[in-house]
């Protein structure tokens, strides 16, 4: 028969030794654990540091990590406030055998030190001693600390907790070798065995402290009852919490001061109307609860205001494991309306049946620990919180299906044929929009070969009108030469020069040499020439100039007129008098285009780019 590993819980007591409070003991695993703190502290407080005093000389070195996931609902019953812990085991003989850390965050997963410090051993206890499987201690009792309502109650949530199978018949109190009772545990947790760390995010996300969370939750109210023991309600109260007086029955306060199990809440205004009241449930960190209160950090709020918490954070496959629970209109959460989500962006843990099914596994061993009176769940997968959960985008959705109990076995089951593979729908979107971009990128490419087809056409036109002119002297060089014009009656653009203006410039020019600002122009008009705009350098001789002219307000020419500034945009040299070399229409075109590398082949050549089967017309190139 197989058994169960339960834990045996104490009511709260103080040993006779300071500074330890025993925590809880395991028959199973022959271990007690205790709870070390400082003397005139209290037990509990945000870092723990728990000691596993094993009764034998040799314990399994994976107990620690069996034990502590399973105590963690014990840890957040008795001090809610624990987010991380340190720990260390000994043998009967107390000897110091392992040591590590856990976090809440973690699902308190057991996170091994690589090299423990061994501490000082004490006298060996005799041999005989350590085959002989130690008695469960029974409390002591503290006069100056009470003891607290029942302690059946914390037992409970415990057993429930730590419980992995279903639930069968109870066990004799009979010696039980390690071997049958530990073999089924270490073969279902045996994953958390290997320390990783679970602190990695999934698309952004990861978890939050609870502390964090719901002190950000401003849609709660804070109201404490008879006995100041504090309850987060998400109903508003229209008349303020100081005109209120709340009264709870069965209720458990946690060492964080908040309302903890089982218990009844009612709110009356103090006139003595009923305002509020929770009858059938529980309580989590303050928050009422109906259904099975599964005691599991709360790491989120979605945008109804469900309630998020964290079942397990798998580092391997990274996947956080979260639990919706739904919140209804009465302003209380329920594990009747439960979701699962799996929050992961590894999409291979979605595309074979049999990965789906560990994946799922592993999170229904987790609400049988926590929750095991659940009995159906719809199970989402997604790769990001905020788009898949929040904005509801299901593009980012894997998969979603209903899971149910067998009846009879209890078992968690579902059938794949029921289910919504969004990861295939998404990645056959996800292949067309490629395909898209792919076809849009290319239409934009020939789009641009295009542009430079067209600029490369009306080159070789201009290119075959300017041979044609080289035959008319006079209309080449008036194409060439652009100045300031003067008319009696309008003005012209000179007109505007006489007002600060500048105009285009383009002329053959001698330079004399360098004056006073720059380069002296000799020909056709006395002028300065600037070449600081200029990626070529002026020198005295014949150029073709272009660029911009003004006029000098304070400087005359030798006409007693002001004189011409120029700022050349570029320059040409000219080999012959006059410029007569720009006779060649190759030179004259490069001038006008600002390429000194054009050739007809390039712009022939750019035209094929464009239309591949576009016969290029020869003309006039030779």
């Amino acid at each position: 028969m197989k058994r169960i590993l339960t834990l045996s819980l104490l009511a709260i007591a103080v040993s006779a030794e300071a500074g330890t409070h025993r925590l809880a003991y395991s028959k199973a695993e022959n271990v007690e654990v205790f709870a070390e703190y400082a003397d005139g502290q209290p037990w509990c407080s945000p870092t723990l540091q728990l000691r596993f005093a094993f009764g034998s000389a040799t314990p399994d070195a994976a107990a620690v990590g069996r034990l502590l996931p399973k105590l963690g609902g014990l840890i957040g019953n008795q001090c809610a406030s624990a987010t991380q812990l340190g720990w260390y085991s000994t043998n009967n003989a107390g000897q110091r055998l392992a040591s590590g850390t856990a976090s809440q965050a973690g699902g308190w997963q057991a996170q091994l030190a690589t090299s423990p410090a061994p501490a000082p051993a004490p006298a060996p206890a005799p041999a005989a001693e350590a085959s002989v499987p130690a008695p469960v201690p029974a409390p002591v009792a503290a006069p100056a600390v009470p003891s607290p309502a029942p302690a059946a109650e914390p037992a409970n949530t415990s057993t429930s907790a730590v419980s992995s199978a279903p639930a069968v018949a109870p066990v004799a109190p009979s010696p039980v070798p390690v071997s049958e009772a530990t073999a089924p545990a270490v073969t279902e947790q045996a994953p958390a065995a290997a320390p990783a760390s679970p602190d990695f995010a999934v698309g952004g996300w990861q978890p939050s402290l609870q502390r964090d969370v719901l002190a950000k939750a401003d849609f709660l109210t804070e109201v404490a009852d008879q006995n100041g023991c504090r309850f987060r309600l998400s109903v508003k109260l229209e008349d303020g919490v100081q005109n209120v007086r709340a009264e709870s029955k069965g209720v458990a306060c946690g060492p964080d001061g908040y309302a903890q199990g089982k218990g009844q809440l009612t709110i009356n205004r103090s006139d003595g109307v009923l305002l509020h009241s929770f009858t059938h449930g529980g309580f989590l960190a303050g928050l009422e609860l109906t259904g099975d209160v599964p005691n599991l950090p709360v790491v989120g709020f979605d945008n109804n205001k469900n309630l998020l918490l964290l079942l397990h954070s798998e580092p391997a496959s990274k996947v956080h494991y979260l639990l919706r629970l739904g919140r209804n209109y009465g302003g209380h959460w329920s594990s009747n309306s439960a979701s699962l989500i799996a929050l992961t962006e590894n999409r291979e843990l979605f595309r074979d049946v049999e990965s789906i099914r560990r994946t799922i596994d592993i999170a229904t061993n987790r609400i049988d620990q926590s929750a095991p009176g659940i009995d159906s769940l719809r199970f989402y997968a997604m790769r990001d919180l905020d788009n898949g959960l929040f904005k509801g985008d299901r593009d980012f959705w894997m998969y979603e299906v209903s899971l149910g109990r067998q009846y009879r076995s209890r078992v968690w089951d579902y059938n794949p044929q029921h289910a919504d593979n969004y990861l295939f729908a998404f990645e056959r979107k996800e292949a067309e929009q490629l395909r898209q971009a792919e076809l849009q990128r290319q239409r934009e490419e020939q789009r641009q070969r295009e542009l430079l087809g067209q600029q490369a056409e009306q080159q070789l036109q201009l290119y075959r009108q300017l041979r044609r002119e080289t035959r008319k002297p006079e209309e080449l060089y008036q194409r060439i030469s652009s100045d300031a014009s003067y008319s009696p009656l309008g003005g012209g653009s000179y007109a505007r020069m006489l007002k600060g203006d500048a105009v285009n410039y383009s002329q053959i020019v001698y330079i004399g040499g360098k004056t006073d600002g720059g380069w002296e122009i000799e020909y056709p008009y006395q002028a300065v020439l600037s070449t600081d705009d200029s990626e070529q350098d002026a020198d005295k001789g014949w150029f073709l100039v272009k660029g911009k002219a003004r006029l000098d307000d304070e400087r005359l020419d030798e006409q007693k007129l002001p004189l011409t500034l120029v700022t050349a945009s570029s320059l040409q040299a000219c080999e012959e008098s006059e410029c007569a070399d720009l006779r060649d229409p190759l030179k004259l075109l490069r001038h006008e285009l600002g390429d000194p590398n054009w050739t007809p082949e390039s712009a022939k050549e750019l035209i094929k780019q464009a239309w591949p089967d576009r016969a290029v017309d020869q003309g006039d190139d030779q």
